[in-house]
């Protein structure tokens, strides 16, 4: 059995290069933009295969880094996880049809329980592939998600000075739970960076404000009042209004105005309306 796993193995590693031309050569094979080294990733995939087949040493780590590193090109390169699959199961169906034609030319011809155990083997090592690196790429994805996410929220919450020591807030959208905390985080840092005395903060774009909303923009006032910063609110609807009073949260020490336009004119600051 052991020289017949060595003639299976060496075939399928003389052959590696037709297997992967006709591989790749599959619709949406999940190849990225680099012909080549998605060339070289095939073809060693092939190799592992091939020593797995003839019970080669290692051959599951081996299989486990590459399917690994394949997961972390294809998630970068955005490529349908379905896809792979697909490809994997392509790749099984031409090392399956090789093996059958290297059997057929073999001048001793193996027996049902040597092609049994090869199959067996094949299957086992394409399944364990495809667990590794379905899991992976699952990884990699909520990883790119949660930095662009919290990339998205950073972005969603700046202050823009207007002039020396004082900036306005215009926050807008939706607000969560993440993203309230995220607010909080972002708007410390970018005062103490801006070195502002004076904040004003527009919640008019807010569409929903509920009271872990309304808790977070108190602490964001709080928080300022703590680093020497007098803070401005405006945009506070009825309902808005409604919520703070239910909560029992104290706005009486907080200066509020109507709309950011009247709290700038109040300030000194001339706000001109925009000709249409």
């Amino acid at each position: 059995m052991k020289h017949l796993n060595e003639t299976l193995s060496r075939t399928l590693i003389e052959e590696s290069g037709e297997i992967t031309r006709q591989w790749l050569l599959i619709p949406k094979s999940g190849r990225p933009s680099d012909d080549q080294k998605a060339e070289m990733q095939h073809r060693l995939l092939i190799e592992i295969v091939a020593g797995i087949l003839s019970e080669k040493d290692g051959g599951e780590e081996e299989l486990t880094k590459w399917a690994l590193q394949f997961a972390r090109d294809r998630a970068v390169h955005e490529v349908p996880v379905y896809e792979s699959v697909t490809s994997f199961k392509e790749f099984r169906r031409l090392v399956w049809n090789r093996i059958q034609t290297c059997c057929e030319k073999m001048s001793e011809k193996p027996g049902a329980n040597a092609v049994f155990h090869w199959g067996e083997k094949l299957n086992k090592a394409i399944d364990h592939m495809i667990e590794v690196f379905t899991e992976e790429y699952y990884k990699v994805t909520v990883t790119q998600l949660n930095a662009q996410k919290e990339m998205i929220n950073e972005l969603s919450a700046p202050i823009m000075p207007i002039a020396d020591g004082i900036g306005i807030l215009p926050l807008v959208g939706e607000i969560d739970t993440y993203r309230a905390k995220m607010i909080l985080e972002s708007v410390l840092d970018q005062c103490s960076s801006l070195r502002l005395s004076y904040l004003f903060l527009d919640i008019s774009g807010v569409p929903i404000v509920d009271t872990m909303v309304a808790y977070q923009i108190f602490k964001v006032i709080d928080s300022t009042k703590l680093l020497g910063i007098e803070t401005t609110i405006s945009g506070i609807r009825p309902e808005i209004a409604q919520t703070v009073v239910k909560l029992g949260i104290d706005f009486s020490q907080v200066k509020t105005e109507q709309s950011l336009a009247k709290a700038l004119a109040k300030n000194g600051f001339i706000v001109k309306e925009s000709l249409r």
